[in-house]
């Protein structure tokens, strides 16, 4: 027998909170809009989000995607990645802090060198 899930507000919100745990930083933003949270807290998942893809995964594509879709400023996005790159070099234990291959170069590049491609590469 299959039975029908029922979503409460209660677990509905504590949704955002699981995804975050996960860090899973782009559903928990679509969640936030979707209820309709304060725009500083969808904001926050929003650059969480932005950080994780430009960082940890650095995929150009997903992270301009996301620029675009979220309506961020070329300012914006360099202010984030400035900021993302401080708290990436203080970080003791660094998520890819050495070079790492990138697809679109066939080079190995530094998260620094791979930040200043995507600002010089991409139409923001």
């Amino acid at each position: 027998m299959i039975q029908a899930e029922i979503t409460t507000d209660e677990s509905v919100t504590e949704s955002v909170h699981i995804e975050t745990i996960r860090r899973n930083f782009i559903r928990a933003a679509i969640i936030a809009q979707q209820l309709q949270y304060p725009n500083n807290e969808i904001c926050h998942l929003q650059e969480l989000a932005l950080k994780q893809m430009a960082c940890e995964y650095r995929n150009a594509v997903a992270t301009h995607r996301l620029v675009k879709e979220w309506g961020l400023s070329r300012t914006e996005v360099e202010r984030l990645f400035q900021e993302a790159l401080k708290e990436h070099e203080n970080r003791p234990n660094k998520i890819r802090s050495d070079t790492c291959y990138d697809v679109t170069t066939g080079k190995y590049l530094t998260l620094q060198e791979w930040i200043e491609r995507f600002l010089s590469t991409s139409k923001l």
